[in-house]
């Protein structure tokens, strides 16, 4: 009975006192300045605040006053944010010699060539987009804004060259054909070829060993990438073809798997559906 009475009374404390680890943790929480510049902790830590119970506990506190503090300046906090990010991540990025330009304003968004990044300033976060594909989200800070749009300009630009991706998406096409009975020149919907162009896209070492490790990732944006980049070199035709891209139109927009988003400028193009090649003889 002796022990069964002890380790009831133990388990009574260990629940109060995870309870009061919660508030600590909160509290400390609501002291860090950068913590307060991370909206998502502030709201777990008020959350946990809110459900708290201090009086059950033998405590006597009262939560209210921090937390309407805390709201109070959450809000100042945005608002701080809107008016400083645009000039600071206009200055930081122009220093690298990139363009930036204002987009929208509710939500935020910019120009950054060839990416748009849009900016939710209740969660203090970014997105980095292409072909209105999300490519990454991160802390809205121009310079981490800027370090991601390296990182992925570098690896769009490390491909292939055009002409490359051109024979590929033509071997592609008529890969897709033979699959399905075609015939020349009939369209095929564009996504259907983006597994004949990844394999295209790897290199002897994935050839000789197709394991993951040596898979060279070749996704949804990076294709909307080289088609693009083939439009504005003018190399729409090679090897006595030319290659047609099908728009989508009203409803055949809404299934975003089934088209892809070709861009003309950053964060404005067309959706387009299908593809087909046709002599140039013909």
């Amino acid at each position: 009975m002796t022990i069964a009475l002890a380790q009831s009374l133990l388990a009574e404390i260990d629940k109060k006192d995870k309870k009061i680890k919660r508030m600590q943790k909160a509290l400390k929480t609501l002291t860090g300045t950068d913590n307060l510049e991370s909206p998502r902790k502030v709201k777990e830590a008020c959350r946990l605040l809110e459900q708290a119970d201090p009086g059950a506990l033998g405590l006597d506190l009262d939560f209210t006053e921090l937390l309407e503090w805390t709201a109070a300046d959450q809000r100042k906090r945005v608002h701080e944010r809107k008016l400083a990010f645009g000039r600071e991540l206009k200055e930081s990025v122009e220093n690298r010699g990139v363009s930036c330009e204002m987009i929208t304003t509710d939500p935020m968004a910019f120009s950054l060539p060839p990416f748009t990044v849009s900016v939710d300033f209740d969660r203090n976060l970014a997105t980095l987009h292409y072909a209105r594909l999300a490519l990454e989200i991160l802390p809205a800070k121009p310079d981490r804004v800027l370090s991601a749009l390296q990182k992925h300009l570098k690896r769009l630009e490390a491909g292939w060259p055009s002409e490359q991706f051109f024979d590929a998406l033509y071997n592609a096409y008529r890969t897709r054909l033979f699959e399905i009975n075609g015939n020349p020149g009939d369209r095929i919907p564009l996504p259907d070829l983006l597994a004949h162009v990844a394999f295209s896209f790897q290199n002897d070492k994935y050839r000789a060993d197709p394991v993951a490790e040596n898979y060279r990732a070749y996704g949804r944006v990076r294709m909307a990438y080289d088609l693009s980049r083939l439009r504005r070199k003018g190399l729409l035709q090679r090897n006595g073809w030319r290659l047609n891209l099908g728009a989508a139109t009203g409803t055949s927009t809404r299934n975003k798997k089934a088209v892809l988003f070709i861009e003309d400028s950053p964060g404005q193009g067309q959706y387009y559906l299908s593809i087909w090649y046709v002599p140039l003889d013909g």
